[in-house]
């Protein structure tokens, strides 16, 4: 199957960030995450460039930056307050959401989705992705799709006032995802019935149909009488 590439990678951004030039201009911001004061959300900003170049990039010798990055790491390692998962008072919180590898403004492994959602309940996120995300030449890792996909099935079941963990994710591809190309993910929330919540996706290259999904997600027990008002995602 043919695909159609942007061989041409931005190097104005990190790579595996929303695209200021593909922003989507309606909807209203979802979760919005705000750079944490400490810098560490800049931080993980950096570290994405990092991956990016290492990933896609042929170097002579790097042993100097080895060096470089490991005393970086020891530094981080001995000022850091380590996290314990137990630690986080509930879902959606700040640091919680910070940590997410599919959202996480704070964790370099994730292409941070900057999701808006719209008066029907459709949630949206427009971004590009880079080489470290890739799978089969030029395309995207269908592992890297199905993440999004579980994030944005996620994101609408929060937006729709529910939350779930995933009992069961399909995912159809109908054609390759390219690297560097504007990407669009839509979820919405199809109904619920009783702990039981059913979302669908899709993911759109331009005019392309990519993939699509859909989910059952299963509401944990006890969650009813939780804090419903701070913001949660499954």
């Amino acid at each position: 199957m043919a695909v159609t590439t942007d061989s041409t990678a931005p190097d104005d951004r990190p790579l595996g960030t929303t695209d200021p030039a593909s922003a989507p201009t309606e909807g209203t911001p979802f979760l919005p995450q705000v750079d944490d004061a400490s810098g560490a959300t800049a931080l993980a900003r950096e570290l994405r460039r990092l991956r990016g170049l290492v990933a896609g990039s042929v170097y002579e010798d790097v042993h100097d930056a080895v060096a470089t990055v490991r005393a970086l790491v020891d530094h981080l390692e001995a000022v850091g307050t380590k996290v314990r998962p137990a630690d986080y008072a509930t879902w959606g919180v700040p640091e919680h959401i910070a940590s997410n590898p599919a959202i996480g403004s704070r964790n370099p492994v994730s292409p941070p989705l900057e999701p808006v959602v719209f008066p029907d309940g459709t949630v949206r996120a427009e971004l590009r992705l880079g080489i470290e995300y890739q799978g089969p030449p030029g395309c995207v890792h269908g592992g890297i799709v199905a993440l999004i996909f579980d994030e944005m099935l996620g994101l609408a079941n929060a937006a729709a006032g529910s939350v779930g963990m995933t009992a069961d994710l399909r995912v159809v591809y109908k054609s390759p995802t390219p690297l560097y190309s504007p990407l669009r993910f839509e979820a919405r929330q199809d109904r619920v019935d009783g702990r039981k919540i059913w979302a669908g996706a899709t993911l759109h290259a331009g005019d392309t149909l990519c993939a699509t999904a859909e989910a059952l997600f299963i509401e944990p027990r006890g969650i009813r009488d939780a804090d419903r008002g701070r913001p949660i995602e499954g």
